[in-house]
């Protein structure tokens, strides 16, 4: 840069000096300085036989020199932060069972590792096309969202598919609706129940319906809702069961949960970014997420007031 090259010869005093302190030839050095003056259009320098001076011009310029110089290397490294993901931003839609069980780590994990970025987060309850959506169009940068076996979903084709967590689908019941097994059940014991399920239009309401087609009946649903808290509050008055994902469980010692006897269908949660988008969080958010699932795994042999035989969710493998 023709600037650090006037800083040189201002500070060496020759185009010699200037020239072994930055690794040119002294006629580069002298080239670079007449293409600053003709840009300039002025002189910088007074030349002699064997020596060269500095004009007024030229030393008012190499104080600008400095600062323009300063500020650049400044630029630098905000860019290099940009780059490595120290710096930048960071935004994650998400459907609410994974917002309140996975992303709070995750984002925790984030912040630590990256104080300096923007990270923002948005909650799209229950809708992983939604999620999606916000995502294609640019208002989130990484979106988390689910689908089940008997229910796949067809994802735009211009986002990439990094799969998380399989969760086991469960039977909750209340006191009132214990199964004869206190572990087990199938459905078809369940075919004279009352149900709660996710509304009609939604990808857990038609896995239900599915799973108990293939029992060999269709299930009584007189209560829906997306809310995983009212479900629960259903359950625990005993005015239905529910089938739900392990991310949904809570804590509530009052209901009862009981495992389906063969390893029936389940739903994988996703995270979502645009093939195309180079934000360097959005790998590390993505680890910090498989991290967050793999401890809720372990955290699922126990956290439901009984030690389970195996975990109800796994974690697939790290492929994208």
């Amino acid at each position: 840069m023709h600037l650090q090259t006037l800083q040189a010869v201002l500070r060496t005093g020759s185009l010699s000096g200037a020239a072994k302190e930055l690794g040119y030839t002294t006629s580069a050095v002298s080239q670079q300085i007449a293409a600053l003056e003709r840009a300039l259009g002025v002189q910088l320098f007074e030349r002699g036989p064997r020596n060269l001076w500095p004009t007024p011009a030229a030393v008012q310029m190499g104080r600008h020199a400095a600062v323009v110089l300063s500020r650049l290397e400044e630029a630098e490294e905000e860019l290099r932060a940009f780059a490595e993901g120290k710096q930048g931003r960071l935004r994650v839609a998400a459907f609410a069972t994974v917002s309140a069980q996975l992303l709070p780590k995750a984002l925790g994990r984030l912040v630590a590792r990256f104080p300096q970025a923007e990270l923002s987060f948005q909650d799209d309850g229950g809708d992983p096309a939604a999620v999606a959506r916000a995502v294609c169009e640019g208002r989130a940068d990484l979106g988390l969202v689910y689908e089940y076996d008997l229910v796949p979903q067809a994802w735009p084709d211009e986002l990439r598919l990094c799969r998380v967590l399989q969760e086991e689908l469960v039977v909750l019941c209340g006191q009132k609706q214990l199964t004869e097994d206190p572990v087990h059940t199938d459905l078809r014991e369940l075919s004279g129940a009352i149900w709660v399920a996710n509304r009609e239009d939604t990808a857990g309401h038609h896995n239900l319906l599915r799973l108990c087609a293939q029992a060999g009946f269709q299930p009584e649903v007189r209560f829906t809702s997306d809310d995983f808290d009212v479900i629960r509050g259903i359950v625990r008055e005993n005015l239905g069961v529910a089938l739900v994902p392990a991310l949904s469980l809570g804590i509530d010692r009052t209901i009862t949960m009981r495992r389906l006897r063969s390893r029936g269908p389940r739903r994988t949660v996703l995270a979502v970014h645009r093939a195309t988008d180079p934000n360097p969080l959005i790998p590390a958010a993505v680890e910090a997420i498989r991290a967050a699932a793999a401890e809720f795994v372990v955290w699922t042999t126990g956290a439901f007031g009984v030690q389970v035989d195996s975990p109800l969710a796994s974690t697939p493998g790290l492929s994208c």
